[in-house]
């Protein structure tokens, strides 16, 4: 099977496979193109697991539990339960809402920072900068430091899919366990070293795993979405003035952009047992890829799916996942996305792009998004 390199649009080709071969398989890997077959997946932990360390060589395996603990998105029950509820105080809705005014501060500064440009690259100016100076904020990392973790967190996000980057884990585990030794500051570090549920305390490999999840998701994908958001605007001006005159109107321009271009376009479990999937079988220990950004685009669920509509009536996405790994961190994603489209959308009365080339897209087997955007005011 032909699939995209990660220069290509994926769209045309997942249309065709969900007409033609909806569940394909390949050698020991199962490819899932349909919404349903997905969401059954992502629902049944019991069938497919996410514990893809439990795959690897003992050796290796061993050698990053050393390092970093599994995050909730690599665990399966009940450690991923143990390990939600442990972390889930930290992302409740009025903690996210708390977050709101720092959000627009750091927004407001990075828009002012263009100054009289004409031109500028969106992701370098503002898509970047802004979820990774939002998630440094709640860690707690240090301004010197915010370059470093930009090139960890670019260096993670290619390797989704392609196997652990040992050395890139093994430099975040060291930091923040030394920020963890020495952190005195009230940011979510040290709330997460304090927090006690059923007389169970995270470990140091846990708090820096999820650190290193939080960098990582908190900023790659806010980014792509951001990003991809604005790209699409630029090409539907009636949209951009919409949302100009209604603020209101961004929260369904967000969750559009969500379905459209997922900033994550696809996901894998393995069987934990022979099964099958709509009879086509499965052998314990298969792969199983799930294409999340087909499965947005779905016939079945959507009215003219290739259409970018936000006043579509059914809103619903996996954008964000399904099931128990259903991402922690989507309310923030979606907060950050309002406030930074009300204040560009202030401060602009206007714009357009230049077309992004095929090397301009992310180096990423999973994420979808783009490394320079050009932004003409």
């Amino acid at each position: 099977m032909n699939i995209p390199t990660y220069k290509e649009e994926p769209f045309e080709w997942y249309k065709k496979m969900r007409k033609e071969n909806p569940v394909y398989k390949e050698g020991n890997v199962i490819y899932l193109f349909k919404s349903r077959d997905i969401m059954d997946v992502l629902s049944d932990y019991k069938t497919y697991s996410s514990q893809f360390r439990n795959l690897l060589g003992v050796e290796t395996a061993q050698e990053l539990n050393n390092m970093v603990s599994p995050s909730i998105l690599i665990s399966d029950p009940p450690a991923h339960t143990n390990l939600r509820n442990l972390v889930s105080s930290a992302f409740s809705p009025n903690t996210i809402m708390s977050y709101g005014d720092k959000i627009r501060e750091i927004t407001v500064s990075l828009i002012n920072n263009l100054g009289n440009k004409k031109s500028f690259d969106l992701v370098s100016s503002l898509s970047s900068p802004l979820p990774l100076s939002v998630i440094a904020d709640i860690l707690g990392i240090p301004i010197k430091d915010k370059d470093l973790f930009k090139k960890w967190s670019d260096r993670l996000a290619t390797s989704l899919g392609r196997g652990p980057d040992m050395q890139t884990q093994m430099e975040m585990s060291g930091y923040f366990g030394r920020m963890i030794d020495n952190n005195y500051s009230n940011n979510l570090i040290k709330k997460l070293t304090d927090v006690v549920i059923d007389d169970k305390k995270l470990t140091k490999p846990e708090i820096a795993s999820f650190a290193i999840l939080l960098l990582v998701a908190g900023n790659e994908t806010t980014t792509n979405l951001l990003t991809n958001t604005m790209l699409i605007l630029s090409k539907r001006p009636e949209i951009y003035e919409r949302i100009k005159n209604d603020n209101k109107f961004i929260d369904s321009v967000i969750e559009e952009a969500l379905r459209y271009a997922s900033p994550v376009q696809s996901t894998r479990r393995y069987a934990k047992k022979d099964t099958h999937i709509n009879g086509i079988g499965v052998n314990k220990n298969d792969f199983i890829q799930l294409y999340l950004g087909s499965a947005n685009r779905d016939e079945d669920l959507y009215e003219n799916p290739e259409e970018f509509n936000p006043d579509r009536k059914n809103k619903r996405h996996m954008a964000f996942g399904n099931g128990i790994h259903f991402c922690l961190g989507a309310p923030l994603a979606r907060l950050e996305s309002r406030i930074f489209l009300e204040e560009f959308s202030g401060a602009v009365d206007g714009f357009g792009v230049i077309d992004p080339a095929p090397d301009d897209k992310i180096d990423s087997d999973i994420m979808y998004g783009y490394n320079k955007l050009i932004i003409k005011i």
